[in-house]
């Protein structure tokens, strides 16, 4: 009885042992990943900050700059009175306008890629939808509910699509109202996008609304592209297979 008794207290002491052993290893562990979790998130912190810095210094030196030359041109234009020299100065105008156009559209489109490739295409998506929204023009309704990472060739065609429709909605549509749902089922997405606009016909559909681009971009991604529209309204809805 003894010797049982100073064996189960053997077997106890090893198990409890083993035990005190495991968890100073399991703190270990969690202890190496919270501090690996720290230094992910001080990097991506750190990423950011240096990226708003450099789209600030961008917009001070290029965007900043050219509205400085706008203004020049525009306030020698108005102090101006011989007809040719206003002409002149009118021309300078407007090159400067494009120019100003070009690199805000060429910053927004890298604000958009960066958005994308760092916060995936649920994020990006909301918070053009916010944009939308706060122009007081549409009601963006969105419900994305997305389980796993898109892959970046179909976030970003997906995301350009949404872009094109939301321009056609907003100069040729009338419309209050757009609903946005994004879905991934069982391998398969499926994006449908609704507007109650005043609608157009397939066969007779006007200049500058981009549809040729919303099927090239479809295609690229391999996607079926189903479009509805009436006088109540249009419907766009994008499938295709993960």
């Amino acid at each position: 009885m003894l010797l049982m008794i100073s064996v189960i207290i053997w077997f106890v002491y090893i198990y409890q042992r083993k035990l005190t052993l495991r968890n100073s290893q399991y703190k270990a562990i969690e202890e190496l990943m919270h501090r690996n979790e720290l230094k992910s998130a001080y990097a991506v912190i750190e990423g950011q900050e240096k990226e708003r810095k450099r789209i600030a210094a961008e917009m001070h030196d290029n965007i900043g700059g050219l509205i400085s030359t706008l203004h020049i041109f525009s306030d020698l234009a108005a102090k101006e009175t011989e007809i040719g020299q206003i002409k002149r100065l009118c021309v300078r105008v407007n090159q400067v306008s494009t120019q100003l156009i070009s690199e805000t559209r060429k910053l927004a489109y890298e604000l958009d890629l960066k958005t994308l490739s760092g916060f995936g295409l649920r994020v990006a998506l909301e918070q053009l939808c916010e944009s939308i929204n706060a122009m007081d023009k549409l009601k963006v309704t969105p419900l994305i509910e997305l389980k796993s990472p898109i892959e970046e060739v179909v976030s970003i065609n997906l995301y350009r699509i949404i872009q094109e429709l939301f321009t056609n909605t907003l100069k040729h549509a009338a419309a209050t109202q757009v609903r946005i749902e994004l879905a991934d089922i069982e391998n398969e997405l499926t994006l449908i996008y609704e507007d109650n606009g005043k609608g157009f016909h397939i066969d007779q559909v006007p200049p500058g609304m981009g549809l040729d681009n919303i099927r090239k971009r479809s295609d690229a991604i391999q996607a079926k592209l189903t479009v509805d529209s009436s006088q109540h309204g249009s419907t766009f809805i994008i499938e295709l297979k993960l």
